[in-house]
């Protein structure tokens, strides 16, 4: 009997110590709960793998701007330019926008109309915008007395507040191919009656744009 109880004793003793040392064990490592990560053997050469870019690499022009005729131009890539309002020209009347410019004997075709680059030209009366353009930029045309704009580019995007506070717009028509145009690109044109597009879905005919008192024609 004292032989049990002195086994008891000592099986109480070892249990009480291995317990102890792994609570001790488990304070020493905080990411004990985690999944342990396995080392990359050193005996095992790692390969790189080659990754190729495809990112247009920028021209030695690119940001340049330059005066063609009666506007200012951003060279985008060695082919492409955007009309700029950085360097500001006085519009009167009737402005029109070519498809293609050129400088230092290169020929660009003009692909976009630049953020705020008409803004609060006020005697601008009338744009006349080449099928070229791709997109128009926010305030582009801000603060104009344009009366009718039409918008011949297929896929062309207007984004918003493209033609804001224009108070003598009347007539807005986007003529191409899967136009894209933000719901506030008219935005506080009170006196708009009538944005016409193509290739929207025909739900559309007859809703008022918001923030203006125009309504939406659909074209087929």
């Amino acid at each position: 009997m004292q032989t049990t109880m002195k086994q008891i004793c000592i099986f109480i003793t070892m249990l009480a110590l291995l317990t102890t040392g792994a609570t001790e064990a488990a304070a020493q490592n905080p990411f004990a709960d985690e999944p342990i990560q396995k080392v990359p053997s050193t005996s095992q050469p790692t390969t790189k793998t080659k990754t190729t870019s495809k990112t247009k690499q920028p021209t030695g022009n690119s940001g340049l701007i330059f005066k063609y005729e009666n506007l200012h131009y951003k060279i985008l890539s060695k082919n492409s330019v955007e009309v700029t309002g950085e360097v500001r020209s006085v519009c009167k009347g009737r402005v029109e926008i070519p498809s293609i410019v050129k400088h230092n004997n290169v020929t660009y075709k003009v692909v976009g109309i630049g953020q705020s680059a008409f803004n609060s030209q006020s005697k601008l009366t009338e744009i006349v915008i080449p099928k070229s353009i791709q997109y128009i930029k926010k305030q582009a045309f801000a603060f104009t007395d344009l009366t009718d704009v039409v918008i011949p580019g297929d896929n062309v995007s207007v984004m918003k507040r493209a033609f804001m506070s224009c108070n003598k717009l009347k007539v807005v028509t986007l003529n191409g191919k899967n136009p894209k145009c933000s719901a506030s690109a008219f935005e506080l044109c009170w006196n708009m009656i009538e944005l016409r597009i193509r290739g929207v879905d025909p739900k559309n005919n007859g809703k008022k744009l918001s923030n203006t008192s125009a309504v939406i024609k659909v074209i087929k």
